[in-house]
Formats: structure tokens, sequence, C-alpha cells
């Protein structure tokens, strides 16, 4: 071979030059005389002589079958591979292993257990006690035993008192004189501030301590946590409809047991730990909790929804056990309980609020001079602008309570409760859902609110069945107590005589409250003014004040449950000398201190003449 010989850059491009404009003056020659060949030739000479930087022709566009079929065979290796992950949902399902956790937005991380064994018997622990009162049982459920489990907030743990007076103690008494030779226990789960899906923890707990009876009473803390995290209150609506989709799957569930470092969470949590392992509310943090509470449709819906995602996964929890429940809709505070925060309706321009609040003053200047109609009018002018400020209902409720328009004053009262701001008090959505969830389920129901209510005035409870915003008076829950012992006897889950004669309940109630310490009462005092002021119920102290006799009247029965002698007998004086018909109805709160053990049955013969008969109304 020849030595190459190098050529500059502009000679090579010279020479493809030359040959282009050679291919072009033949062209036409080769096309006259051959064209076939010619055009042959053309190609080649085209390709011999095109800089190799120039692309190809492009190649057609692939038909739609091919789209097609690649489309479905990729569909088809996505089914291939979820199809073991589906067969193996199907055996979890039909197995009932790994249920899922209903509701993936809570989340409750180290979660301790309510109970600790010493020696032969089970004892609240320690660490729980600042929450939940002293219980103990034996670990060998004795054969005669008929075991309750209570669960619930504050008001099943007997708040402001103690566990000693709560209904679970009185049910234990009436059922264990009503059935002799059984040995009867109720024991009190009650926790302060704990809310539905807190409680599903223990419940699971105590599902292993052989229940023959768990009783479910919960609505009036779900409200008090800030437990709806940061990232949910700013998921997608698509980002959360997946979650949920996933955390109702088995597979996942068995998943989060076999590799989570702590205990299997109940039905109605998940293992994210975004919640503190123990109640912190919001109202503990005195700098910024009240002040943290603002209107807030979106969460006040998402602790809605995890209260029933909650109830329904502790029924299923008791269906699975095979332990009946007996599910207590509770009550609250409506005559004497302002709401605790209002806030103006979404929308209101700087305008319609001056407005607003010159008619809410000219009705306040009114009602305090006992002009109810003036203060009406001018209050219903203030609704017109805005119908969402809590107080404002409560004040047209007590100027129609007032009037004698108890019935639709209850409408106001019940607005007023569920437009509070903060929210201390069951709404009327979680009520109703387990009126409809009692019904849909056929599980036994006792309307403690409704039971209430009918041994209050007019159907409107206050201070004379309520100490505070929501925890019955010692009376109250006797009354709660003897509704589940006749519901227990209906049910037949235990065999009890049909009653309990009223001399030998008396009888009873007295030794029980003759044995608790002698500060028991004043002590429980001193817990309301405590909570008072953890509610900040100082900034609407004017409204809790009495305005008519019969609101000096359901004050001194208050004041003498919690132990205020001297000041029971100021304020009971204040409401007979006022009105005179209060006179039958303090009547009748003696024969009641009479039954519940408090006095003697003596005192009825020291009653005023004519104050046998109640009158209707207030």
């Amino acid at each position: 071979m020849g030595t190459p010989v190098h050529r500059s850059r502009p000679e090579v491009l010279a020479d493809h030059s030359a040959a282009a404009d050679r291919s072009v003056r033949l062209t036409p020659h080769l096309f006259h005389s051959h064209p076939a060949p010619a055009l042959a030739r053309l190609r080649q000479v085209t390709a011999v002589n095109s800089p190799a930087q120039d692309s190809p022709p492009p190649k057609p566009p692939a038909p739609a079958t091919t789209s097609r079929r690649r489309w479905w065979f990729r569909l088809g290796a996505l089914l291939v591979g979820l199809l073991p992950l589906t067969l193996f949902e199907a055996v979890l399902r039909v197995s009932d292993v790994a249920r899922p956790a209903d509701d993936p937005l809570a989340g409750i991380g180290g979660q301790r257990p309510l109970f600790e064994r010493v020696g032969d018997v089970y004892r609240t622990a320690r660490a729980k006690q600042n929450f939940f009162g002293t219980q103990e049982f034996p670990v060998a459920k004795p054969t005669n035993a008929f075991r309750i489990f209570a669960f619930g907030g504050s008001t099943v743990y007997g708040h402001p008192y103690l566990n000693d007076t709560a209904f679970p103690k009185w049910l234990e008494l009436e059922l264990a004189a009503r059935a002799p030779g059984r040995q009867v226990q109720a024991i009190n789960c009650g926790g302060i501030s704990y809310a539905s899906y807190r409680l599903a923890y223990v419940l699971r707990e105590a599902l292993r301590h052989q229940p023959d009876l768990v009783i479910l009473a919960m609505g009036h803390n779900d409200f008090l946590e800030d437990r709806t995290y940061d990232n949910l209150k700013t998921d997608s609506v698509a980002r959360h409809w997946l979650t949920e989709r996933a955390a109702s799957l088995r597979t996942v569930a068995w998943l989060r047991q076999k590799f989570s470092r702590t205990t299997a969470a109940p039905r109605g949590t998940d293992d994210s730990t975004t919640t503190a392992a123990e109640v912190d509310t919001r109202l503990d943090h005195s700098s910024a909790g009240y002040a943290s509470y603002h209107r807030d449709a979106d969460w006040h819906a998402r602790v809605l929804r995890q209260f029933e995602h909650s109830f329904r996964a502790m029924l299923a929890d008791c269906r699975a056990a095979k332990v009946p429940v007996i599910i207590i809709t509770l009550g609250s505070n409506l005559r004497d309980c302002p709401p605790f925060k209002s806030e103006h309706r979404a929308g209101l321009s700087p305008a319609q609020e001056d407005q607003w609040q010159r008619h809410f003053d000219a009705a306040t200047a009114a009602d305090l001079r006992d002009d109810l109609p003036a203060a009406l009018a001018r209050y219903r002018e203030a609704e017109a602008i805005d119908p969402q400020h809590a107080l404002l209902a409560f004040r047209i409720a007590r100027c129609l309570d007032r009037l004698g328009q108890p019935s639709v004053a209850r409408e106001h009262y019940l607005r007023a409760k569920d437009e509070d701001i903060c929210p201390l008090r069951m709404l009327e959505r979680p009520y109703q859902f387990q009126h409809a969830l009692a019904a849909e389920s056929r599980t036994p129901l006792v309307d403690a609110r409704t039971l209430l209510e009918s041994l209050s005035p007019d159907a409107l409870p206050g201070n004379d069945l309520y100490l505070d915003h929501v925890h019955p008076t010692l009376g109250g829950h006797q009354q709660i107590a003897r509704a589940l012992a006749a519901k227990v006897h209906e049910l037949r889950l235990l065999p009890t005589a049909p009653a309990w004669p009223d001399d030998a309940r008396r009888a009873a109630y007295t030794t029980h409250l003759q044995n608790l310490p002698p500060a028991y009462f004043a002590n429980g005092r001193r817990r309301v003014d405590w909570l008072e002021k953890w509610a900040k119920r100082h900034k609407l102290h004017e409204e809790t004040l009495p305005r008519d006799a019969f609101a000096w009247l359901r004050l001194g029965i208050r004041q003498y449950d919690l132990g205020e002698a001297q000041s029971s007998e100021a304020s009971l004086a204040l409401a007979l000398k006022a009105d005179p018909r209060t006179a039958p109805l303090l009547a009748a709160h003696g024969r009641d201190l009479v039954a519940q053990g408090r006095l003697g049955a003596e005192i009825i013969k020291c009653l005023p003449a004519g104050t046998n008969a109640v009158p209707a109304g207030r």
C-alpha cells in the first residue's frame, strides 16, 4: 500500500462540491436515456456524495394497533405482578388475620398498658394514675364473677370526684344486690381528657381480661387535642384517598404488625407516631392553648370522622371477641353553660361586623334591665347578620327561656353548643351518630342525655343536674347506673331480680357514702375550680351569673352537691324570696337527696306544706 496522502479540510470539501456538481450535470442525461437504471444510479451517487452527518429519511409512524398492543402488554404485566399480593390479601381476609386499622388519621406511638400485674392482681399502672382512677381485679377470674369494663372520659371517671361516685360504681352496687351469689365488679376505664382514639388502645388491652360486658360512653373529649397533623392538613384529596385505601388493606396491616417496633395498634389507630404517647390537650398550654381554637370546618370534619372510625372499630373489636356492648350517649349543661369561645362567621365585612356589634350592645343593655322582648328583638337583628356567633345563640336561648318558650329556647341552646369555637361539650353529630350506629349494629343503647333531661324542668338541664359543662351530679350518676342495670336485666346478660327495693337501695347508698373520706366533696369543689380556670371560664364569668330565681335555685343545688353548705343556703334563700314557685322544686330536690342516701328520710317531714307537687316548667 502506498503512503496515505493527507489533505486539508478545505481540499476535502472542494472534492465533495465538485462531485455534487458532476451529479447534477449528469442527472438529465441519465433520466432521458435509461430512467430506471438512472434512478438507481442517482441514489448511489447521492449516497456516496452525501455528508456523513445527514439523517436518514424518517420512518413511517407505527400503526395504532401496535400502540394498543404495547399498552395491553404493560397492563397484563402489572396484573401478573399484583397477582401474588392479591392472593395474599384474599388469604388474610378469608382467615380473618391482620384486621386493618380503620382510621389512618389516628397515630399514637409508645402506648403503655393501663394495667400491670402485681402478684395475683392487675392494678392500674402508676404511670397512668394521673388520668385513670386506681382499679384492681384478680388475674384469675373467679367462676362466679361478672366483670364489666366501662370506657370513656372524665364523665366515666367520675370527675370532679373520683371513681367511688361514678356510675360504674353505682352499677356494681345495684347488680350485686340484684344478683346474689355473683361477684360483680365494674372496672372504671374512664380517662381524664381521653378521646375515643386513645380509648381504642385501652379497649384492646381490656379484652384480654375476660370482660362479660363493655360499656362505651364517649364523645366529649375528641376536640381537646390537635392531632390531625400538619401533613394531613395539607394533604390533597387524592393523597388522602390513597392513604385511606392503603390503610384498609390487610397486607399493609400484616406488614406493620411484623415489622413495627411497637406493639400492634388496635383498629381505629395507626402506627405513624404523629401524636404524643399521652394526653396533651391544647388548653394545657396556657399561653396559646385557648387562643389556638378558631373556626376551622376542615379540622372539625376530620375530628368527627376520626371519632366515628374509632367508635366503629371498638364495636368491631368487641364483636370479634364476642363481648356484649352497651352504648351510653352523654348529655351536657345547656341552661347554665355559655359557650367557651365565639367567633364571627367567615366573610363578614367590617361594616357588617360594626352593625352586628351595635345590635348586640343594644340588646345587652335591654337584657340587663330585664326588658326581655326588646332584648330579643335586637338579638334577632344581630342574628340576621351572623347566625353562627355562639354567644349570641346562647343569649337568644336565655331570653326565650325566661319568656316561657322552652322548646324554641332549646334549639338555640343546642346551636350555642354546636357553634362553640372551643367545643368541650359533645356536638349533635356525634350524639346522632351513636344512635344511628346502635340501630345499624343492633347494639343496646342507654340515652343518658335524654334521661337527665327528663329529670329537669322543661327538659333543659343546667346546674341542677351538671356540676359544670358536662359532668353529672352524684344523683345523675346514680340515675344512669339504674338505667344501665335495667338494660342488663332486659338483655338477660346477668340473671337479676327485676327490681331493688327503694329502702334497700337508699341504705346501700348511705353506707357507701359514709365510707368516703371527709373531704371528698370539698376536693371535688377544688377540681371544679381548676377545671374552670383551665377552660378560661373567667372570660365569660358574667354570663354564668344567675338572672332569675330559678337560676339561683339551680346554683344552690350545685353548691350543695359540691359541699358548699353556706353558699348553697344563701342561693336557695334568694331563690325562694324572688319567686315562691321555686319552693316545690326545692322540696322535690330534698326528696331526691334522701333517695341518693345523702339525707335522712326524716327530712321529708320538715318540708313545707303544699310542696309535694312540682310545678310544670322552670
